[in-house]
C-alpha cells in the first residue's frame, strides 16, 4: 500500500528536476558611459549579454511587449544605459521568449521592479500572414535579430529570428503596438530592408512594400492590450 505513495513522490521529484531554471546564475550590470545610440544583443551558450541598453529596453525583453505598452516607468528608464551580462544555467542557448522570465527576474531581484497589468484599449496593428515567403532555418547557427541603420535606410538581419520578436522591432519603428497574429511560429533567416523616413530622397521600398515581398502585411485595428504598469523600479546595484 506504500508503494503508490512512494511512487508518487518519486515522480514529483523527478518532474521538479526536469524543469529547466529560469534565473541567471551571475548577472554583471554595469552603467555604460560611452554614449553610443544604440545598443547590442549577443546570446551564446551559457551566456547572454546586452550592451548599452536602457531599462526600458530591458522590460521589453522581460515581458515581450514594445515600448507603448508600458506605463508608469521614471524618466531616467528610457535615457540610463547599462552593460548586462549574464550567465545561464546548464549552457543553454535561449532565444527571445526563453529570456523574459530570466530578465523578470533580475529585474525584480537588482532594479527593485514591481509592476502590475492592465488591459487598455490601444490603436495597434496586427501582422499577419500574406502567403508566407520566410525561409525556416535549418542546421546550426546561433540566434540573431540585429537592426542596422543606413542613412534613411533600415536593415534587419534574421537568423533563426521568430514573429514575437520581429513584431518587437515593428513596434519601434511604426511608434504603435504590433501583434503577432502570423500563426508562424517557427524561426527564419530573412532580411528586411525598407526606407524609415518618408521624406527622404532615396527611393528604397516602404515599411509596408518590404514586408510584403516577404509575404507578411499589417492591418490596422484597435484592440485591447496588455499594458504593463510599473508601481516601483530603482537604479541597479552593481557588482
Amino acid at each position: 500500500m506504500r508503494f503508490p505513495i512512494v511512487l508518487a513522490a518519486t515522480m514529483l521529484v523527478v518532474s521538479l528536476q526536469a524543469q529547466s531554471p529560469t534565473t541567471f546564475e551571475v548577472a554583471s550590470i554595469k552603467p555604460n558611459k560611452s554614449g553610443a545610440p544604440g545598443s547590442e544583443t549577443d546570446t551564446s551558450p551559457g551566456r547572454v549579454s546586452v550592451i548599452n541598453a536602457t531599462p526600458l529596453s530591458l522590460l521589453l525583453r522581460a515581458f515581450g511587449v514594445s515600448a507603448f505598452q508600458i506605463a508608469g516607468a521614471p524618466d531616467w528608464v528610457r535615457t540610463d544605459r547599462y552593460d548586462v551580462v549574464a550567465t545561464v544555467p546548464d549552457g543553454r542557448v535561449l532565444n527571445d521568449q526563453d529570456r523574459q522570465p530570466f530578465f523578470e527576474k533580475m529585474l525584480a531581484e537588482r532594479w527593485q521592479l514591481r509592476y502590475h497589468r492592465e488591459t487598455r484599449n490601444l490603436r495597434v496593428y496586427s501582422l499577419v500572414n500574406d502567403g508566407s515567403k520566410l525561409v525556416p532555418h535549418t542546421g546550426p547557427g546561433e540566434y540573431g535579430m540585429k537592426v542596422e541603420r543606413a542613412g534613411p535606410r533600415v536593415i534587419l538581419r534574421s537568423t533563426r529570428g521568430n514573429m514575437p520578436r520581429l513584431t518587437e522591432i515593428l513596434s519601434g519603428f511604426i511608434g504603435s503596438v504590433v501583434s503577432n497574429d502570423s500563426g508562424l511560429g517557427g524561426e527564419y533567416d530573412f532580411t528586411l530592408e525598407w526606407v524609415q523616413d518618408a521624406a527622404a530622397t532615396d527611393s528604397g521600398p516602404t515599411l509596408v512594400t518590404a514586408l510584403r515581398e516577404l509575404g507578411l502585411r499589417l492591418v490596422s485595428a484597435e484592440k485591447p492590450a496588455p499594458v504593463i504598469v510599473i508601481d516601483h523600479i530603482e537604479r541597479p546595484s552593481e557588482n
